[in-house]
């Protein structure tokens, strides 16, 4: 995936192609922070799928044809109308025809969220983003087969739409009565079908270290809310400003990236009671020998457990363990529960109040979750984050007859990421720009420049404490 983000916020113009390791570094306030919110919203958004007629502010789905402006696309409401009276219909299509109506849509959605989506992904005054705009396009051609899209209506009936062999086949499964306008989800069915391919994105923001501290204080600040306007709801005459004036004011102070970190908090003890379609491959266990504990979810609370046993075994709330299990609480259960191939995991700094040893272990573990299929983006300030990764793929290229030399380093065969995974990018100038990847890592002089200059500094007053001593 390839996005452009222009004029937003300290980012001028800068372009962003996705791999499958992503990392941005660069220094403070150089933009980061906005790239990756901006990036989240818009996946969000097209996850969310904003009905055809938002996408678009003239034609095609406003007019009677509800045609995409390419031709041998089907007509949407044709097919809508055949299934509708028989069950199924079928319209042969080519790939470079879908590929071409899946710009024309990606561009649609790109529009009406830089126009009018943006200020709510970064809850500002709607004015902020005037000037700001976000594009994006798949690299890849329009696959050959894709995955059933399905929609359900009541326990068994279901609409699906399906592509394969050259065609786009519509199904009605289910009671002979049908709903009478199938248009709206057959325009749904076809505008997920063209998009697929997209990740599901998951972020952990920067904030994530307070949410574990005070999620629960949110919840009850929301149930006073909710007392509040239930009160005001049984006045015969309300009080201005509405309650929904209110709701809105009060659930707009967070960023879209925050509010979803605080509702995933908030729902883990439901997630608890099962892993999740890569639990198994038990990942989790990482952070769990990073930390020295591991933590479990209640129907009350969410608690860290140490793994010493005996008089020095401890277990204790979240909210009173240290920072860097705090901070690596939601990507635990995220691990167990939630993560799927496919999915983009978007963590700010991983490498916050993590100590040099566990920087380096977490980006093992990252290089990991990209070998099992996650997809995985950064952004960061760590140099020992940056090196390791710089040596797992130095690891691809490694070749010996025999181990030890893997070993004496501790590391696996398994641990080496290839370099054509990995992205790069520095963050300057008011924009992105691209990294070197090749066999020996990354090519970002960025803080070496910094470590450099620091240790000159140290050996320079070292030398000349030295050869005062010597005078004396």
């Amino acid at each position: 995936m390839r996005f452009r983000f222009q004029q937003l916020g300290p980012v001028d113009d800068a372009d962003l192609t996705l791999g499958d390791l992503t990392i941005i570094a660069g220094h403070n306030n150089t933009g980061k922070t906005y790239l990756t919110y901006a990036l989240y919203g818009f996946l969000d958004a097209l996850r969310a799928w904003p009905r055809p007629h938002q996408l678009f502010s003239g034609p095609p789905y406003r007019r009677r044809s509800a045609k995409l402006p390419s031709p041998g696309l089907p007509d949407i409401r044709q097919l809508a109308n055949q299934a509708q009276a028989t069950g199924q219909a079928v319209h042969p299509v080519e790939p470079d025809t879908l590929a071409k109506a899946r710009r024309a849509v990606l561009s649609a959605l790109a529009r009406t969220f830089s126009d009018d989506m943006l200020p709510a992904v970064f809850s500002s005054s709607a004015g902020d983003f005037d000037n700001a705009h976000v594009s994006v396009d798949l690299l890849d051609p329009f696959p050959e087969t894709v995955p059933t899209s399905e929609l359900r209506f009541g326990k068994d009936d279901r609409l699906s739409l399906e592509y394969g062999s050259g065609s786009l086949t519509l199904r009605w499964t289910g009671g002979e009565e049908r709903p009478r306008h199938l248009f709206p989800a057959v325009s749904h069915l076809f505008l997920h079908t063209l998009c697929t391919g997209f990740p599901d994105a998951f972020i952990l923001s920067a904030e994530r270290f307070g949410i574990s501290l005070f999620y629960k204080e949110l919840d009850f600040a929301k149930s006073q809310l909710i007392d509040l306007l239930q009160q005001m709801g049984n006045e015969e005459e309300r009080v201005r400003p509405s309650p929904y004036f209110i709701i809105d004011r009060s659930t707009s102070r967070y960023a879209l990236p925050i509010k979803d970190n605080i509702d995933y908090t908030r729902r883990i003890p439901d997630i608890r009671g099962k892993l999740g379609p890569l639990g198994n491959q038990r990942i989790f266990n990482e952070i769990r020998d990073m930390m020295g504990g591991y933590y479990k979810a209640s129907a009350d609370d969410i608690t860290f457990k140490s793994r010493v046993r005996g008089d020095h075994s401890f277990e204790i709330p979240l909210h009173l363990a240290s920072s860097s299990a705090r901070g690596l609480s939601d990507l635990y259960f995220f691990l167990k529960h939630v993560a799927h191939e496919n999915h983009l995991l978007i963590v700010d700094e991983p490498e916050s109040h993590l100590d040099t040893a566990n920087q380096i272990h977490l980006a093992r573990l990252l290089s990991r979750l990209v070998r099992i299929g996650v997809k995985v983006l950064i952004t960061t300030h760590s140099d020992y984050v940056l090196k390791e990764i710089n040596n797992l793929i130095m690891l691809s290229h490694y070749s010996s007859n025999g181990d030890v030399v893997l070993k004496k380093l501790g590391y696996h065969p398994n641990d080496a990421l290839s370099s054509e995974s990995v992205r790069a990018y520095i963050a300057e100038n008011r924009g992105l720009i691209e990294a070197k990847v090749d066999r020996f890592g990354i090519d970002m002089p960025i803080f070496d420049e910094t470590i450099d200059r620091i240790n000159i500094t140290a050996n320079t007053l070292a030398a000349a404490i030295e050869a005062g001593s010597d005078d004396t």
